[in-house]
Formats: structure tokens, sequence, C-alpha cells
């Protein structure tokens, strides 16, 4: 299941028109029960929140989540308190799909929740999405980090390391010197 995020979410960030518009997100949770709850560990549920947030460069301009078990709000509380403020003012929650259609475009939605394509032709359409961008994908496996420029914490994918600054290293090891705002291009 990570794994797929993962390589939606690296699909999606080499749009720059997706960087730029942003991202709504749509989810329901008719069949989400407590043996979900048990696929992390709280600090792996933690790390994949915070972590998720603050590394990936997405515009979240909306989370609309559907049918999510009364059951299960203690989980979902735990969740909207590890992300931030920002974010956890565009998450809404609906009881139900009619509900939701309320606040929804449905034209980024599928034939079975309102919208107007099938489901499964946006599944075969993201399907050729993902394969026509595998060269791309593959080589983000080549990528390397110079790990040595982190704290062992950091490494670690400490949660408290995101807030620790790179001081300890020159700054010309990693950025370049200077205000954006006194940028001057010819």
């Amino acid at each position: 299941m990570c794994r797929f995020h993962g390589l939606t979410y690296e699909t999606m960030i080499e749009s720059e028109e997706s960087q730029v518009r942003g991202y709504v997100h749509f989810a329901d949770g008719l069949n989400v029960g407590f043996p979900h709850l048990t696929l992390f560990t709280p600090k792996e549920a933690v790390r994949i929140v915070k972590n998720g947030e603050r590394t990936l460069p997405m515009r979240h301009k909306e989370v609309h989540v559907i049918n999510v078990p009364s059951a299960l709000k203690f989980a979902v509380d735990f969740g909207l308190a590890l992300i931030s403020e920002k974010i956890r003012k565009r998450v809404k929650f609906y009881t139900c799909l009619e509900e939701g259609l309320q606040f929804i475009d449905r034209s980024i939605l599928p034939k079975e929740y309102g919208g107007t394509m099938p489901m499964a032709e946006m599944i075969a359409l993201w399907k050729q999405e993902l394969l026509a961008a595998r060269a791309t994908l593959l080589s983000h496996d080549e990528m390397r980090v110079k790990e040595e420029l982190f704290s062992e914490q950091a490494r670690q994918g400490s949660v408290a390391a995101l807030k620790q600054t790179m001081s300890a290293i020159p700054a010309t090891s990693y950025c370049i010197p200077g205000s954006f705002r006194k940028l001057e291009v010819d």
C-alpha cells in the first residue's frame, strides 16, 4: 500500500501543472476497520504522516473523507493531531457520499461516486501514466542522498530530526548563499 502511494506521489509531483494547481484528495473509509490499524506500529504511523507531509513537495488543497466508522474516531483524531494546522483545516469529513457531494467537484470523482468517468477507466488511464513514467520512476532509485549531511536521528526517520537545522554543515555544502529576494537574473 505504501509503495503504491509512493509511486503515485512521485509520478504526480513530476507534473509542474499539478504542483501549481495542487491536489484534492478523496477517500472512502467504508470498509476500513481495526485490522487496518495493525498494518503499522504507532511509531511507524507517526513517521509516515509527519515525514510524508514535510518531505513531499505537494500542495494539498482539499482532503475529503466519507464513511469513516465512528469506532475509528480515536485513530482519526490521532492522525489529525500529527498534521499541521494548515492542512488540518483542509480536511473535511462527511457521514455519507451525498453530504460530501455538496462540497466536492464531481469532475474529479469516478462515476461510482457521482462523477462521469467509470473507476475502471480511471484506473486504466492511471496505469498508462505510470507506465509512461516508468523510466523516470526507476531513475529515482539511482539517486543517492549524502547521508553524512544528516544526523543519525534523521537517517533513522525520526520526526524530531525534521526540526533540526543543518547549521553544523557549511552553507556552501548544500545551498546557494544569499537571498533570493535580491537575486538578479540577466
